[in-house]
């Protein structure tokens, strides 16, 4: 441990930073090698004196997003070569939606929505987000009440991604047709539910009644 000449960079010694709140010094090693500790999340983070003075360290585990979301620590970033990544724009979409009182007042079908713990941190969001998207060239939405009508909740248990013109076609109230493993019509109002019960994939499911895949073991879709 080496100690510094200058008092603001003792242990103890604290900051506040520009945007995430007050931090205290941990350990200084050197101008460029300096262990600090946000107050409010107790997340610890190793930056340098200068970041310190003018206040531009970040704290990753800070709610900044309307005051609920926080990019988390982890692999996945918000940008890439400049570039807004595709998870970072529906991960802040989503909280839009649910959080942004002027999109909820232009549009009432979000009122009350909200999204779950978990993807309160962007790291678990981008981790389910490209495990999940589709791997073709297509562009996609991400969707949380086709397969559990009357849904509220963003959360992996409700959501899928689903075309542009599936989200507008298939209404959330609409009931889901199959033809089961045995050839019976089944008619099912609240998919998620029912993959869950019947060990099933609903977004699989959901590919098979779009028409996207053939079938998800044996079930394949009702035409009218």
């Amino acid at each position: 441990m080496k100690l510094s000449s200058s008092p603001d960079m003792e242990k103890g010694f604290v900051h506040s930073m520009n945007v995430c709140g007050d931090l205290e010094i941990v350990e200084y090693r050197g101008a460029f090698d300096v262990d600090v500790k946000f107050l409010k999340t107790g997340t610890e983070v190793i930056t340098n004196a200068g970041n310190i003075r003018t206040g531009r360290v970040k704290d990753k585990m800070a709610p900044v997003i309307f005051e609920i979301g926080f990019l988390g620590c982890g692999e996945f970033m918000s940008r890439s070569k400049g570039k807004i990544t595709r998870a970072y724009q529906a991960w802040h979409a989503m909280f839009r939606r649910c959080y942004d009182e002027e999109r909820r007042h232009q549009n009432p079908t979000y009122k009350d929505c909200t999204i779950c713990d978990e993807w309160h941190n962007f790291q678990v969001f981008a981790e389910w987000f490209y495990r999940h998207y589709p791997s073709d060239s297509g562009s996609y939405d991400l969707d949380k009440d086709i397969t559990n009508a009357g849904n509220k909740v963003y959360s992996p248990e409700n959501c899928i991604f689903v075309t542009r013109s599936e989200n507008t076609t298939y209404s959330a109230t609409k009931a889901h047709k199959f033809i089961s493993p045995k050839g019976d019509v089944v008619e099912i109002i609240n998919l998620a539910e029912f993959c869950r019960n019947n060990d099933l994939d609903k977004s699989t499911m959901y590919s098979v009644k779009a028409g996207r895949i053939i079938n998800h073991k044996g079930w394949t879709k009702y035409v009218e």
